[in-house]
């Protein structure tokens, strides 16, 4: 039985659930037709299944699982980073690209995962997109029958996400049976790294060491390369100055951020060229915010007026290098097996970019049986 509706209390220039929930930072949510008629969005947090849905002035949540009411909407307002961040006003003189994908899409809020959900699920957004990897992620967690929460008010079931533990039960092979492809050996060989360390307790110091030190403790581990570690840094452990660098922020950045970069590849030299441009325009604090406000609404901006109009935007366009010749297109890639190989697991290489490809809309849930 499912609680009555609450009321946030935050207006839609702080918080809209589209763009939040279903951009890519968590994998847990699921867009769905409320009893209302209308959209609402569930998901778990901790061992709480929670719904949401909002107006044209404020949002709201209820639980269907048993919880204090005050609790819960603490729970709720952590996951959605309600006590910091920064909305686009924070910034005294933005781009203009920048305030009209702003003005396209507000309310984007960079979201706090729980850290070895971060980890795990940005290990296996590597090379993915969101509809698939929440697929992925919701069979690795359905894998542990014991951690069931019951089902929500429309008859679908959910799981808490599982712990360190549990993950080691897991053998490749079972991985490789639940979706999660090349990625199974990344993540058997993860999850003995982490008992190494100490399993949740070692993800959980790292919130008290410094980014650099945070950030090469995680790059340490099996199928995490710096895109990863910034993500998992950025939305998990709240150091919002952190620009993950994918395809989508190096699209942004050759468009009109860094000329510079035109036809060049990723190499770590031009991330570093990428953060520390984002750094200088907004920040080394809230850079972060700043990327995920033009990351999830640029499609919305078409394009932010298109790379050439864009480009020739002098207010943040850096002193232009020649360009290069456009590098010949890669081999398109072959699909994954649908089984593993039957030669040893691969153990994941460090890369500058595990990017991924270019979201697809995310599966709404399943309908009540």
């Amino acid at each position: 039985m499912a609680s009555t509706w609450l009321d946030l209390d935050v207006p839609p220039s702080r918080l809209r659930l589209e763009p939040t929930l279903m951009s890519g930072m968590s994998f847990r949510w699921a867009r769905r037709t409320g009893d209302d008629g209308g959209v609402t969005y569930i998901g778990v947090l901790g061992r709480h299944i929670f719904e949401v849905k909002e107006d044209e002035s404020t949002a709201y949540f209820r639980m269907h699982t048993s919880a204090d009411a005050k609790l819960a909407r603490a729970l709720l307002a952590e996951h959605l980073s309600l006590d910091r961040g920064a909305e686009p006003s924070a910034w005294p003189d933005p781009p203009a690209q920048f305030l009209r994908a702003a003005a396209a899409q507000p309310g984007v809020r960079v979201l706090t995962i729980p850290h070895l959900e971060a980890l795990v699920t940005f290990v296996g957004s590597a090379n993915n997109n969101i509809a698939r990897n929440m697929q992925m992620v919701a069979a690795l967690a359905a894998a542990f029958p014991a951690n069931s929460l019951g089902r929500d008010l429309y008859g679908a079931e959910h799981f808490a996400f599982p712990s360190a533990a549990d993950l080691r039960a897991l053998s490749e092979a079972t991985l490789w049976e639940l979706g999660w492809g090349y990625r199974a050996p990344r993540i058997f060989t993860l999850a003995r790294q982490l008992a190494e360390r100490g399993d949740e307790a070692f993800l959980d110091g790292l919130a008290l060491d410094d980014e650099e030190s945070a950030r090469a403790a995680l790059l340490e581990l099996c199928g995490v390369g710096r895109k990863v570690a910034d993500c998992i840094l950025l939305m998990s452990y709240a150091y919002d100055g952190c620009v993950p660098v994918d395809t989508h922020c190096f699209q942004l950045a050759q468009a009109w951020l860094c000329p510079s970069v035109r036809g060049k590849s990723l190499t770590a030299a031009n991330y570093q060229t990428i953060v520390d441009r984002f750094h200088q325009i907004f920040g080394d604090g809230m850079a972060g915010w700043a990327f995920m406000t033009l990351f999830c609404a640029a499609p919305l901006a078409n394009g932010l007026r298109g790379a050439k109009a864009a480009a020739e935007e002098t207010a943040v366009v850096e002193e232009a290098a020649p360009t290069e010749k456009p590098k010949r297109k890669p081999p398109k890639r072959r699909a994954e097996a649908a089984s593993p190989p039957p030669s040893k697991a691969r153990r994941g290489r460090k890369k500058v970019d595990d990017d991924d490809d270019p979201p697809t809309q995310p599966v709404e849930a399943p309908a009540t049986p």
